[in-house]
């Protein structure tokens, strides 16, 4: 963490952490028994970016995919690519 400007802030080290910290902010793991939604890397990148009208790196897409999979968030491989298995949180 970092103090800046008063607050608080965890430390962002490249695209890719801080794409990390705002999908935690918008997503977390389902469950075996909920729902959910089985999202491609790209696809989650995306609804960040709808969602926080922030310019997250697309161009990183294969390491947010690696580092999705480090999280242990729950994946299946498909024809398309490899499918995480998310629950937004709003």
């Amino acid at each position: 963490f970092d103090f800046c400007g008063g607050l608080l802030r965890p430390v962002v080290h490249d695209a890719v952490d801080h794409a990390v910290i705002v999908f935690h902010s918008h997503f977390r793991a389902a469950e075996e028994d909920e729902e959910g939604q089985w999202m491609m890397p790209m696809q989650i990148l995306s609804a960040l970016q709808t969602k926080t009208r922030d310019r997250l790196a697309i161009n990183k897409v294969a390491v947010f995919g690696r580092t999705l999979k480090k999280l242990e968030i729950p994946n299946k491989k498909s024809r398309q690519g490899t499918l995480y298995h998310v629950m937004p949180l709003d």
